[in-house]
Parts: C-alpha cells; sequence; structure tokens
C-alpha cells in the first residue's frame, strides 16, 4: 500500500493534523496524573475550544481515560496497549541483532512505539510532537511515519542535551523554559526553538474556592491543623531530587505552630511507596506522632486547590535543575506565598511574584548523586529561616499572595495553547 493510501484524507482549509505522541507510561487524558500528561490534556481540552488544530494523540489504555476522552470532537485517541511479556521476550534478541547488523537506530527499545509508528503514518499528520519522555524512542519510529525532518517535534519537558541522533531527527523543540531552550544546542543543523511555558487551569487554580466545604477553615480541620497554625505545603512527586527531606529536616528548627503538609506520592498514581519515600516517613515519624507532619499520598490534580489554599506557603526546594514549576503556578494562583530554591527554570516561573529563592547547598545530578556546593549554608538552615520571616510578616505575605495571582495570570490554558499553535505552524 502507498504512502498516501494510509494517509487520513485532509480536506482543503481543514486545521492541520499533529500527531502528539507521550511516553507509554501513564494515560492521556491524566486520570492518574503527571505533569506531561496534564499539560496533554489542557492542550486537548483547549483545542476542543478553539479548534485550530486537528488533534491525534496515542496514550496506553485506561478505562476511566476512555471515558474522559469520548466527548471529544477535534482528538481521535489511538489507543495502544503495551506489548505482551513474550513479545518482549522475542523483541530483546531480534533488537540485538539489529545491533550487530548496525541498524540499531531504527528499533526502539520499547515495541510499543512500532505500533505507534503504524498509526502515525496512516493518520499522516502534517506534524509529529514527541511529548517528553526518551526522545531517542520516536527518533527510532521516525523512518516508519514517512514524516521528514521538517515536520518532527521534541516537546523538552525536561533539559535534555541532545546527541548528534536527535539532532538529526527533531526539525523543531518546544522548551518549556528558556533554561531548558539553552540546554538544546544547536549542533550544525539548522533548527527552530520555541518558548512555550507551562500551564494550569486557572478556573480551578484560584484563590477562591469553587464548592461549600473547600474552604480554607473546613480543609484545614480535615488534615488536623488549627487556625493559628502556620501551615507548610509541599507539593510534587516524593523523591530526593525535589528536595522535601531538606524541608523536613528544617521542621524542627522552627516553633511547633509550624506544621508542614506533603502532598504527593513516588511516581503519580502509578506508585505509592518507594524506599525513599519510605525514609522520608520514618524520618519524619517523630513529628508524625505530634501532629507537626501529614502525608496525604497522591492527590488528584482537581483536588489540589483546597491544599494550596490551606497553607500559609509553599515550600519547593529543588535540588536538581526543575526544568519548570507547574506547582510553582498552581501555588502563585491560588495565592499562596512560594518559598523556592534557585534551579533551572523556576526563576522564570516566579519572577514578579516576590518569591523567596534560595540557594542550594548540593546539586542532584542526572546520574542520581549529589554533588556539594562549597560555600553555601546549609539549605534547611536557608529554608527555617525563610518560612520563620514569612510567619512572622502576614502583611508581607499578603503582599506576596497578590503578586503572585497577578503572576500566574501569564500561564492559564489558552496562553499555552496559542505558543504551542504557533510552534507547529498553526497560526502566526
Amino acid at each position: 500500500m502507498t504512502q498516501s493510501q494510509n494517509k487520513s484524507p485532509v480536506p482543503a482549509g481543514a486545521p492541520p493534523r499533529v500527531f502528539l505522541l507521550p511516553p507509554p507510561d501513564l494515560p492521556v487524558p491524566a486520570v492518574e496524573g503527571g505533569a506531561v500528561e496534564t499539560l496533554i490534556t489542557h492542550l486537548i481540552e483547549e483545542n476542543e475550544r478553539h479548534g485550530l488544530l486537528r488533534l491525534e494523540c496515542a496514550s496506553i489504555p485506561h478505562p476511566k481515560a476512555r471515558a474522559a476522552a469520548a466527548g471529544w470532537r477535534n482528538t481521535r485517541m489511538h489507543w495502544i496497549a503495551p506489548p505482551h511479556a513474550a513479545a518482549c521476550r522475542l523483541y530483546g534478541p531480534w533488537r540485538g541483532l539489529m545491533q550487530r547488523l548496525g541498524r540499531l537506530e531504527h528499533w526502539p527499545q520499547n515495541p510499543w512505539y512500532l505500533a505507534a509508528a503504524r498509526r502515525i503514518r496512516a493518520a499522516g499528520p502534517a506534524a509529529l510532537v514527541a511529548e517528553g519522555g526518551n526522545l531517542a524512542e520516536p527518533a527510532r519510529i521516525l523512518a516508519r511515519t514517512g514524516l521528514g525532518r521538517a515536520a518532527c517535534f521534541a516537546h523538552l519537558h525536561m533539559q535534555t542535551t541532545p546527541t548528534p541522533f536527535l539532532h538529526k531527527a527533531y526539525g523543531g523543540v518546544l522548551g518549556i523554559s528558556g533554561f531548558v531552550l539553552e540546554r538544546w544546542q544547536a549542533g550544525g543543523l539548522p533548527c527552530a526553538k520555541h518558548l512555550v511555558y507551562n500551564c494550569v487551569d486557572l478556573a480551578r487554580f484560584c484563590p477562591a474556592p469553587a464548592a461549600p466545604g473547600e474552604g480554607r477553615a473546613a480543609v484545614r480541620a480535615s488534615l488536623g491543623f488549627a487556625e493559628k497554625d502556620f501551615v507548610i505545603l509541599f507539593c510534587g512527586r516524593i523523591c530526593p531530587e525535589k528536595g522535601v527531606h531538606k524541608l523536613l529536616r528544617a521542621m524542627p528548627l522552627l516553633p511547633e505552630s509550624c506544621k508542614l503538609l506533603i502532598v504527593g506520592s513516588p511516581f503519580f498514581a502509578a506508585e505509592d511507596t518507594s524506599p525513599f519515600f519510605e525514609r522520608l516517613k520514618s524520618l519524619a515519624a517523630p513529628l508524625t506522632a505530634a501532629g507537626r507532619v501529614r502525608f496525604t499520598g497522591f492527590v488528584q490534580n482537581r483536588r489540589l486547590p483546597r491544599y494550596y489554599r490551606a497553607a500559609d506557603a509553599a515550600c519547593l526546594p529543588a535540588l536538581w535543575d526543575e526544568p519548570a514549576g507547574i506547582t510553582a503556578i498552581e501555588a502563585m494562583a491560588c495565592g499562596c506565598p512560594v518559598v523556592a530554591t534557585r534551579s533551572g527554570g523556576m526563576s522564570e516561573y516566579l519572577a514578579g511574584s516576590g518569591a523567596v529563592l534560595l540557594e542550594r547547598d548540593e546539586l542532584f545530578n542526572d546520574d542520581g548523586r549529589t554533588q556539594p556546593l562549597p560555600g553555601v549554608p546549609p539549605l534547611e538552615g536557608q529554608i527555617a529561616a525563610a518560612l520563620a520571616a514569612l510567619a512572622g510578616d502576614p502583611a508581607r505575605r499578603a503582599e506576596m499572595a497578590a503578586a503572585g495571582v497577578r503572576r500566574a495570570q501569564s500561564f492559564g490554558r489558552e496562553g499555552y495553547y496559542r505558543q504551542f499553535c504557533r510552534a507547529v505552524g498553526a497560526v502566526q
């Protein structure tokens, strides 16, 4: 069958067809969480309103995701099941043979992408956007899609140092911060670079509760916190690079009226424990017993605003180069003052919000090891000093809350959608 026969017909003047290819880890729509999956969901829902694109999107199947996507008119979902274990066992030796023959660049590690390549070729999109994950995996199937380099975009949801192979695959990149885009070097090949800042749903993340029982006092009471308490919120994945252990070690340096609420799990809804998480809970045990620390586990995105509104400050002490900050946007949008480390693209997002930026005392590297940064005071001491100052200054907190809400308006869903459409050539 020829390439043209594989492609779905596109009427003259129709919106351009764009294929979104996220990693096969979590479903779209984002019924099990995930930053990339949530952003894709925002994009699709905005496109339902504006219709500037005809979207195709691959996803692992999930009953709740299927139900949530059932009413979409401008997006066609491609439900691709993970390969069976037996198929993977056979695929491994075959890929080894391709490696010995020098053809490995055309065979992904995960055969799921081979099925995705067939769907992409049949859809015949004007553009393919690899949405984060291991960008080499989509690059290995591009020859099977019938698309040229100019039609293939890498959406950089993380800082990525490209290889010559990635440079040859992607004619354009979308970066979630200037920091991320700077990490993607030209490599001698022309490459279109587009800054597409992350977004949140500002109708959901806002200072005023949307429903009865979601107000500050009610939520704090449900968590066992009193109105007089100074509640500090950590929200995000529970992993060492996010620095939550540094925040926990700062708690004994703060007055007993300071309480810590830790919202999140090691890998969204798909994983509720890990060795690090267990060590963290063990470290927190005395404070938990004293009612000063509370863990919620994974919380669906739609339920997060209640926790930001209930807190007096959000602390985001990342040790790695945080590429961007969705949690920072969420906190600002809800009027929750932010204390964060000066890492990666975070300062871009927090600019103008009055956020307190601290210096990291160690750097979490890509290999999972930490590198001490000489001459920097211990981060837990910096955290304690910053939070103690905020606890004693309600007027400053009010100023930060107002400034944060104003800053967050720059990161709404429609703006994100328009930036994305410009990047893929749908609008000028």
